[in-house]
């Protein structure tokens, strides 16, 4: 889907139905950045930086989709992102204690 340069040849309407499924799997994946960053201080950089790719997510969520590549690869390229915000605070996350 990335490398998409030009028209796939699919028919706008399953454009559209990609599209709807990458914005359902964002919203999940969304969540789950939300989850992992309130697990963090308040003050943890890591943390911020979650704020500012969920405020992005938000606002990219907020457009209409359309039944078009473009649309479908913005929304794949959000889920990416959100993937790696995920990843990076799993890192910056607190270990547990571990029990004798």
């Amino acid at each position: 889907m990335f490398g998409w340069t030009g028209n796939p040849g699919l028919a706008p309407a399953d454009l559209q139905q990609i599209a709807l499924l990458l914005t359902g799997a964002a919203r999940a994946v969304a969540g789950d950045v939300r989850r992992a960053a309130d697990l963090l201080p308040d003050e943890h950089a890591a943390r911020a930086l979650a704020d500012i790719v969920l405020n992005e997510a938000d606002r990219r969520l907020a457009v209409r989709i359309e039944g078009t590549v473009h649309c479908a690869q913005g929304r794949a390229r959000l889920v990416r992102a959100l993937y790696q915000r995920l990843d990076r605070l799993a890192s910056a996350a607190p270990k547990p204690a571990s029990t004798p």
